[in-house]
């Protein structure tokens, strides 16, 4: 079974994130912001979905969102973003428009 990977700057919050999705039925793993191992991992089996929770470093959200969007094995992963200022989510939709 594939899984969603959550993708969060905290990862006691994280978690606690996760546990929301998993109460809706999905298998989720929850990942902290951390450089180019994360990638190297979805890029070799890649998820189901990623949520980007963007309430805390939206800018290191983005960058993975990019980078993913950039890997041939993950460009077609569904991105979502949750959270964060609603601006700064704006801005970042412009960029990835396909997100949501």
């Amino acid at each position: 079974m594939k899984v969603v990977r959550l993708i969060h700057g905290n990862a006691g919050e994280g978690e606690e994130r996760a546990e929301l999705l998993r109460a809706a039925g999905y298998r989720v793993v929850c990942e902290v912001l951390r450089g180019p191992d994360l990638l190297r991992k979805m890029q070799k089996d890649p998820p189901l979905a990623v949520v980007i929770d963007l309430s805390r470093i939206p800018s290191h959200g983005r960058d993975i969102a990019l980078a993913l969007r950039s890997q041939k094995g993950t460009r077609r992963v569904p991105l979502i973003f949750a959270a964060g200022d609603p601006e700064k989510v704006d801005r970042i939709r412009k960029i990835l428009p396909d997100a949501v």
